[in-house]
């Protein structure tokens, strides 16, 4: 597998899409920066995060 990218940061908002989904957010005061990246991803719900938790989100291609 070919690593895209990788993000290490802190989940900023936790919005729920439905009874099986939530949408982890991190899009911070940072996005002016053009190099700073931020992401919007939906997770099965039971993840056991909340807003303020650090995470890693890894892009590959497969």
């Amino acid at each position: 597998m070919a690593k895209i990218c990788e993000i290490e940061t802190t989940i900023e908002f936790i919005a729920s899409i439905n009874e099986q989904k939530d949408c982890l957010m991190s899009q911070d005061q940072t996005q002016e920066d053009p190099g700073c990246l931020w992401f919007n991803i939906d997770v099965c719900k039971g993840h056991g995060l909340k807003a303020g938790d650090r995470v890693r989100v890894t892009v590959e291609k497969i």
